[in-house]
């Protein structure tokens, strides 16, 4: 069984509420999507300052009983599999954008042709 070789790029846009989603898609329907009046997601990600992350460093090991550089370097790993989750999921939706995109442009057709 051989697989299709995905050849992908997406590309999302965002300026004062209008959000552009395109999808190049070599091998199948592309995707052009404009939205106006999305409102910003809201996450709770702050962003730490170095001085911080330094300070958390060294509590966070003591209460592990690590080493500060031994703990840090282990949350780096957990946190980049928290991206690779992420983008796990990206590559889903975007499975998810093309399988809808091509039922948009399908069902145009048969509008079309019922006309």
């Amino acid at each position: 069984m051989s697989t299709k070789n995905m050849q992908l790029k997406f590309l999302l846009e965002e300026n004062d509420g209008v959000v552009v989603a395109s999808l190049e898609d070599e091998n199948d329907m592309s995707l052009h999507h404009t939205i106006s009046g999305m409102p910003n997601p809201r996450i709770r990600a702050p962003r730490q300052t170095k001085e911080k992350l330094e300070a958390m460093t060294y509590v966070m090991a003591s209460i592990h009983h690590k080493e500060p550089k031994e703990f840090l370097a282990q949350n780096i790993e957990g946190v980049n599999q928290q991206i690779n989750k992420h983008i796990h999921e990206i590559r889903k939706s975007l499975k998810r954008m093309q399988s809808l995109t091509h039922y948009v442009v399908t069902a145009k057709e048969v509008l079309d042709e019922m006309e």
